[in-house]
């Protein structure tokens, strides 16, 4: 009886433990704070910050984990009523279980198109680069989230311009396919491929 004693009093103890190690983040508490610069569910309201909702878990997976690596450059950001931070220090505070859950929550989601004025003669001359450029990986016109690549098609201007200029510049770097496509771009085709992903609905 004395030994069974023994063997209760140290599973108590062994659960006190337990209950006083901090308690790891919950997958909302991680969305929330990804809201705050993202959007609700993940749909932007700010055309510096990209749109993730409906993003593949693989897309967003992987570009959470290069921002962590620092192998994509990451911009400093200030949301309204919060601090300035960067993909870069998020990223690093956050576990690989973290990540797969913000990236389970987000692709679950629906993507929103962004309404924003485009320049239609631009936008279909870039429907030509695209299509023989970039379609084959950017699907459906950049809108296919199964091609494991960012949604592109109704993206925030902002947001693909920066995104131009750092491959264009070779901070951000990109797959090899993606590279050899991109060097083929005459002057002006970037320009064209925006007004097209942003009247892309």
């Amino acid at each position: 009886m004395k030994q069974n004693k023994l063997h209760f009093g140290a599973a108590i103890l062994g659960l006190a433990a337990v209950l006083s190690l901090p308690v790891a983040a919950s997958a909302s508490d991680l969305t929330d704070k990804c809201d705050k610069c993202h959007g609700k569910n993940g749909v932007s309201e700010d055309d510096k910050v990209p749109s993730i909702a409906g993003f593949s878990k693989v897309t967003i997976e992987d570009t959470m984990l290069q921002y962590k690596s620092g192998d994509r450059p990451a911009d400093d950001y200030k949301p309204k009523d919060g601090e300035s931070d960067n993909m870069h220090e998020i990223s690093e505070k956050l576990s690989e279980d973290d990540i797969k859950s913000v990236a389970a929550h987000y692709s679950k989601q629906k993507f929103v198109p962004r309404e924003q004025s485009f320049d239609a003669a631009l936008a279909k001359a870039g429907a030509k680069v695209h299509d023989k450029q970039c379609e084959k990986c950017h699907s459906d016109n950049g809108a296919n989230a199964k091609d494991d690549a960012a949604i592109l098609a109704g993206q925030w201007r902002g947001y693909l311009k920066r995104q131009f200029e750092l491959i264009a510049s070779g901070e951000r770097e990109v797959p090899k396919k993606m590279a050899k496509k991109f060097e083929k771009l005459k002057d002006g085709d970037v320009e064209k491929l925006i007004e097209f992903y942003v009247g892309a609905q």
